[in-house]
């Protein structure tokens, strides 16, 4: 049977096994022989991908468009340095895609920094200082969005700007949300009462891989201590965890220093848990359900408290 001989359904199949990340190496051209496995391919592959915000905002219009139909998560690496017009560049891309997906169920933002092990010292770049992503939350709730990824541990939004309000007033029509930012305080928790959301992990643990040493969030607008930023956040997650019927997860991160050991607070049910070294930093899944559709398996979305990567205090 020749490749086009294949049922549509088959070799869909086989592509989605080899999978979007597969399919964005070099490895992968070889799948590429025809213009009938490539239409299946890119089809494949924009239905989770992965840009950096150079790419995103120098999209082909074609490939926008297409991207508004197919696309089911997406993955924004922000470390590129753009400089204030190209960052307004980037929030007219969100604008003009983000409502008008018909498919996108999960989006993830990533900012982390560059280490290079060969020049440890060399200086710190802030890849977000001329960016707020005040103007992206607003389009959330024009969005079929239920997965909020948002990891810009390396990166400092723009100053000035206090990020928790907008989170709180744009993430309740959400359902599965994961923050790491290098600035946090509890006014993420002030959430509508009507709330969809399910789950909540926020890691407060700047440990990025390759470096030996961690940093923590700091809160936005107090001159705390770590300590006291993670009792706050605790605190303030258990009292929303009550009032919100749909909540099923709501966890705080944090690791001790020196040990660079990893706990995870249960806001819901008051316990507390030591990840394993080898659960990624409590970042254990791919950030959103295991079903296709997004619908009714988030119960365990971020679940990291399998009896192989944890122990109870």
């Amino acid at each position: 049977m020749s490749m086009q001989s294949l049922p549509v359904e088959i070799a869909y199949t086989i592509l989605r096994f080899v999978g979007s990340d597969s399919l964005r190496k070099q490895e992968a051209g070889c799948l590429l022989v025809s213009k009938w496995w490539y239409n299946l391919a890119e089809t494949v592959l924009l239905e989770d991908l992965v840009l950096n915000t150079n790419q995103l905002v120098h999209l082909p219009e074609k490939t926008f468009d297409k991207l508004k139909i197919l696309a089911r998560r997406l993955t924004v690496d922000m470390k590129d340095t753009l400089d204030s017009h190209g960052h307004e560049e980037l929030d007219r891309c969100f604008s003009r895609l983000l409502p008008h997906c018909s498919r996108l169920i999960g989006l993830n933002l990533l900012a982390h920094s560059h280490f290079d092990p060969e020049e440890p010292l060399a200086p710190h770049i802030n890849y977000l200082e001329t960016w707020s992503p005040t103007r992206l939350l607003d389009t959330l709730q024009c969005s079929k969005i239920s997965e909020l990824v948002i990891d810009t541990c390396g990166s400092e939004v723009k100053g000035g700007v206090h990020i928790c309000p907008h989170l709180a007033l744009n993430i309740s029509c959400l359902r599965y949300i994961r923050l790491r930012m290098r600035s946090i305080c509890p006014q993420v928790f002030d959430l509508q009462h009507d709330s969809k959301i399910e789950s909540i992990l926020i890691n407060l643990s700047l440990m990025e891989p390759g470096r030996l040493h961690a940093g923590f969030s700091r809160h936005c607008t107090e001159s705390n201590s770590a300590y006291q930023l993670c009792e706050d956040m605790v605190a303030a997650a258990t009292k929303v965890a009550k009032s919100q019927p749909s909540m099923k997860m709501l966890r705080i991160l944090c690791h001790r220093h020196p040990y660079l050991e990893m706990v995870s607070r249960d806001c819901i049910n008051g316990t507390e848990m030591i990840l394993s070294i080898d659960d990624g930093w409590g970042w254990s899944d791919n950030g959103h359900p295991n079903s296709d559709d997004g619908e009714d398996s988030g119960q365990d979305l971020f679940s990291t408290d399998s009896e192989d990567n944890v122990r109870f205090i």
